[in-house]
């Protein structure tokens, strides 16, 4: 019984040592469309539709995401994610992320992004972090100047 239980223990520590540096990194090919929802407050409530590879073997879950969106360097808001998404092993395909978008100098803001997303998104990017999870591990990345190209 007590072999049994240790080899039990034994394969399972070795399946989940090799996951715990096992995440690859899940990638953004192309934002393809962002809609805006809502405006409530100096909150805005946008969806992104965004082609993105995961070529983890599993299933990842974006748990959390906490960025800046920033416009020629300058911080327009805080950017958090709505609700977690799942991507699914091994494949490139489109998900819709739902945003909301603290902004800080509400009115220029809103005019910049307006003008922004109706003519030329290329001096607008993202930074901050990513928390993602799958099964008892998660990680956190880093994101460093995603542009909307």
């Amino acid at each position: 019984m007590y072999k049994c239980l240790y080899i039990i223990l034994l394969s399972l520590s070795l399946v989940f040592s090799g996951c715990t540096s096992g995440y690859d990194d899940v990638s953004v090919v192309k934002i393809k469309d962002v809609t805006y929802q809502e405006l409530r407050g100096n909150v805005m409530k946008l969806s992104i539709l965004i082609t993105i590879n995961n070529s983890n073997f599993f299933n990842v879950k974006i748990a959390d995401a906490n960025m800046e969106l920033r416009l020629h360097d300058r911080v327009i808001g805080n950017v958090t994610q709505v609700e977690q998404i799942e991507l699914v092993g091994r494949t490139e395909k489109d998900y819709t992320i739902y945003l909301s978008i603290e902004l800080k100098d509400m009115m220029t803001n809103i005019i910049n992004l307006y003008r922004i997303f109706m003519d030329d998104p290329k001096n607008l990017n993202l930074s901050g972090t990513v928390h993602v999870k799958s099964f008892m591990y998660s990680k956190t990345f880093k994101v460093d100047r995603l542009s909307f190209q």
